[in-house]
């Protein structure tokens, strides 16, 4: 290597060194930051991310900010929204049967099923959602079956199964209503009482396989799965959206001892005092469901505002749709809570720090807190607000999407 060759490489090394440490280090400047932590909304604030973390939030005035990386400028910032309860990465934007595999319907009692095993990393409905500021997902199998399986929490990387993974089992989904009457009518499940009896039986024979000493237990998936959720390893989320169902769902939780969760709950501002009671967690179907049958009929836009006058834990999701692209879009549902009454930080806290703490993540997202994960969306303008853009999306530190979105 001659003399200008060694000092064109020791140009090259240096400017990719830089690159590295700008690539590496960025500064967001906001007019407005949403923590969902106790620093709460700050005006004029700076994030600094670095190594995929945040190591510095707060006003800009107080707040050191290293002198290289990239500055990026938003008016608005949240943390990464969590959507509790979606099948994007199993249900896929074709909606042909080679995308579709949320819902095993061969058997009513699925305990051992996961829906780890069914995950798509790469479906393009998880970059859709991300793109709209979604960064991590509760992933669940169907509502058809009584019992239809264990459900996951992914974040939006779209790398593999196992690296997007953050819990293989974050809950035992029990299905009440119409579906699992309907999806099982032939093998003699008709009515809701038969219904909610099929699941009792599988909670009693899971009761008493565990009552058994460890080595007299068999070798059985589906009693080892229901075995935690009694033992309270793992929670329990009931899909039910009729205030009767909603009580069902408690009346068979309060009987076996453990705290049910409830998705969708269509119904449930109407039984506000028992949801405060029974220490479960709301999670919301779409507010912009189809007012359709006898489970939709009492659908309410206020419902988030009525939850969060009367103290019962609340968060949003996307829940489940049937037509293309399979995927509601999570921060329109806020918005039209924040039409109806809910205010903007309760509606940015039940879609980050509420669901990273119902899911047990708050260790890592949730926040815009030193130490966490740098998952952060930056908007152009009020998040709630039909003419504003997701511009940027962070993930992990990396910019995933870059808008307007």
């Amino acid at each position: 290597m001659n003399h200008i060759q060694k000092i064109l490489a020791v140009a090259l090394v240096t400017v990719l060194v830089s690159f590295a440490g700008w690539a590496q280090t960025v500064v967001i400047q906001a007019e407005t930051i949403y923590t969902s932590a106790e620093q709460g909304i700050i005006s004029n604030g700076v994030i600094v991310i670095s190594d995929g973390k945040i190591t510095a939030v707060g006003p800009a005035s107080t707040t050191a900010v290293p002198k290289t990386g990239r500055v990026v400028k938003a008016s608005i910032v949240t943390p990464g929204l969590i959507d509790s309860h979606t099948m994007v990465g199993v249900n896929g934007q074709f909606n042909v049967s080679a995308d579709q595999d949320a819902s095993e319907i061969s058997d009513p009692m699925g305990a051992e099923y996961r829906i780890m095993d069914s995950y798509n990393s790469q479906e393009p409905l998880i970059g859709y959602v991300r793109k709209l500021g979604v960064t991590t997902m509760h992933v669940t199998p169907g509502d058809n079956a009584p019992v239809a399986g264990m459900s996951a929490i992914f974040k939006t990387r779209m790398g593999t199964v196992e690296n997007d993974m953050l819990d293989g089992e974050a809950a035992m989904i029990f299905n009440l209503g119409d579906n699992p009457k309907r999806t099982f009518s032939s093998k003699g499940i008709r009515t809701r009482m038969g219904v909610s009896a099929s699941i009792r039986a599988a909670l009693a024979k899971a009761k008493m396989w565990g009552d058994k000493p460890e080595d007299k237990r068999s070798s059985d998936l589906g009693m080892t799965a229901l075995h935690k959720v009694l033992t309270g390893e793992v929670k329990a989320v009931f899909n039910a959206d009729r205030e009767d169902d909603i009580a069902t769902a408690l009346r068979i939780a309060d009987e076996f001892g453990f705290t049910a969760h409830i998705s969708y709950g269509t119904e449930g501002y109407l039984m506000r005092d028992q949801l405060t009671a029974s220490k479960g967690t709301v999670i919301t179907n779409a507010l912009m469901q189809r007012q359709s049958g006898l489970e939709h009929q009492n659908t309410s836009l206020e419902a988030p505002r009525l939850y969060a006058e009367a103290g019962v834990p609340f968060v949003f999701s996307t829940g489940f749709e049937g037509y293309v692209p399979k995927s509601r879009v999570l921060l329109w549902e806020m918005a039209i809570a924040v039409a109806n009454g809910l205010g903007a930080e309760a509606a940015i806290k039940a879609a980050t720090i509420a669901p990273a703490r119902l899911w047990g993540i708050n260790d890592q997202v949730g926040s815009l807190e030193v130490g966490k994960d740098a998952d952060i969306v930056l908007f152009d303008g009020d998040p709630f607000e039909y003419t504003s853009h997701v511009t940027h999306v962070f993930l992990d530190g990396t910019l995933v999407s870059e808008g307007p979105n």
